[in-house]
């Protein structure tokens, strides 16, 4: 009988290296009857052909027919693979409370399933999604933290339970985001454990993805604060791109701690409650308070992002376009000025 491996996510911690490690060894995958559903939701014939169903799923989630056939496809999929196959099904935004129900429910009565999600401690998780959604809307850092707070996300236990519900003939596993807790502390090799798969070490590593770079806090600050500017919404990455072919590698990572202890010990006392569950019943660690304390308690050094006046990260910023692009304007402008030697050194590049 085939199995069905579910990749459920969750989003920002790990998906998208996991599916590049898989792509990356396509071939290795193949020799060891492990093969990767496509966009088609059928086993992609070539390494090319092997990309998440990201979009699909997301349309499908929303439409009750395309829903269907989406589960059809999959069971169809998994009826023509051979008995000992193993069909890869990698979305980060399957890590979702309906997602089971409306496009896998029932397929664990005829065919074995597992379902792997990866967790990533909040107090990262959280200003992470600053980051790459919020901040390009113009929302603070303190506000991103209110909301998910507020909001009780990301939702780990609601969303493993509305899988366990939904499924109960799956074996869920959910692995932490922890580089000492995975196997060889890598998330790609540590999901190849997971799943019993040989990873090949003589094929290169994928190349690093760059969905969310890591950029100086106080250029992030200034995109943030002019952010109709730099961005068509939470998922334009265009300016993103064009500026880290620019800036030294010094400057491409956040060059400060971006939550204060006040706030980080808040993340950690808003959610233990459900992370003790998580630890104990889920990842099932022997002693899963010691776990959280070793890993999802933060302890800050240094002047944190959250607490800087806005004076001192916009002169940092100004300092930092001043040194990159050789540009010295008033703050007011300082933003246009970015954008502008950006946007011509990127259209000279082309040429």
């Amino acid at each position: 009988m085939s199995h069905l491996i579910v990749h459920a996510g969750f989003p920002k911690c790990g998906s998208t290296a996991i599916f590049a490690g898989l792509q990356q060894q396509f071939a290795s995958l193949m020799a060891q009857n492990f093969l990767i559903l496509n966009r088609s939701f059928e086993a992609a014939p070539t390494k090319n052909l092997a990309q998440p169903p990201l979009w699909e799923i997301e349309s499908a989630v929303r439409n009750p027919p395309e829903a269907k056939a989406v589960k059809e496809k999959i069971t169809k999929a998994l009826k023509e693979a051979a008995p000992d196959a193993n069909l890869i099904l990698s979305s980060e935004n399957l890590a979702n409370r309906v997602m089971p129900k409306r496009l896998l429910q029932g397929i664990d009565e005829q065919h074995q399933v597992t379902v792997i999600f990866y967790m990533r401690p909040q107090v990262s998780w959280i200003p992470s999604a600053w980051k790459q959604w919020d901040m390009r809307e113009g929302i603070t850092l303190r506000a991103t933290v209110e909301k998910y707070l507020e909001l009780q996300r990301p939702a780990y236990l609601s969303i493993v339970q509305a899988w366990e519900e939904t499924m109960p003939n799956a074996k869920i596993i959910l692995r932490p985001l922890v580089s000492s807790e995975l196997h060889e502390g890598d998330p790609i090799k540590d999901f190849y454990h997971q799943i019993g798969a040989t990873f090949d070490t003589s094929v290169p590593p994928a190349p690093k993805s760059n969905l969310n770079p890591s950029i100086d806090h106080a250029l992030m600050h200034l995109m943030m604060s002019d952010h109709s500017l730099f961005f068509k919404g939470r998922h334009d990455s265009t300016f993103m791109f064009r500026l880290l072919d620019f800036l030294p590698d010094t400057y491409k990572r956040t060059n400060a701690a971006m939550l204060s202890q006040l706030t980080s010990s808040e993340i950690f006392d808003t959610y233990y409650a459900e992370n003790l569950i998580l630890a104990r019943d889920y990842i099932h660690m022997d002693d899963p308070k010691g776990f959280l304390d070793r890993h999802f308690r933060h302890t800050v050094e240094g002047d944190p992002y959250e607490t800087m006046s806005d004076d001192r990260v916009m002169a940092r910023a100004e300092s930092i376009v001043q040194e990159v692009f050789n540009i010295s304007v008033p703050r007011n402008q300082l933003a246009k000025a970015l954008f502008d030697a950006v946007e011509t050194r990127s259209a000279q590049q082309a040429t």
